[in-house]
């Protein structure tokens, strides 16, 4: 079913209520609308915030003296807010 036929047969549905079901229905509609909304920019806010806070050098400096050492893997120093794929195989490695 093509967005625009299911938007139809959702209005047709719609017209065909009345009372306390239509009032359900618009009270559904509402809230799952606003609560995606709500969950994308609360998303968007904590990406923006992370990526900030991984790009101030002092506020990144004063972690890893805070932590006591540095995050070095492999002669590179790690960074806050990097992800880092890690093969936890414990027959990785051992002779």
């Amino acid at each position: 079913m093509s967005e625009s036929e299911l938007k139809l047969k959702m209005i047709q549905l719609i017209v065909s209520q009345k009372g306390e079901v239509l009032q359900e229905l618009y009270q559904l509609i509402l809230s799952r609308v606003y609560k995606e909304k709500e969950r994308k920019d609360l998303l968007s806010s904590l990406e923006v915030g992370y990526q900030k806070m991984s790009e101030d050098q002092e506020r990144e400096e004063d972690a890893f003296e805070w932590i006591g050492r540095d995050l070095k893997f492999g002669g590179i120093m790690k960074k806050r807010g990097e992800v880092w794929w890690v093969n936890f195989d414990p027959s990785v490695g051992q002779k």
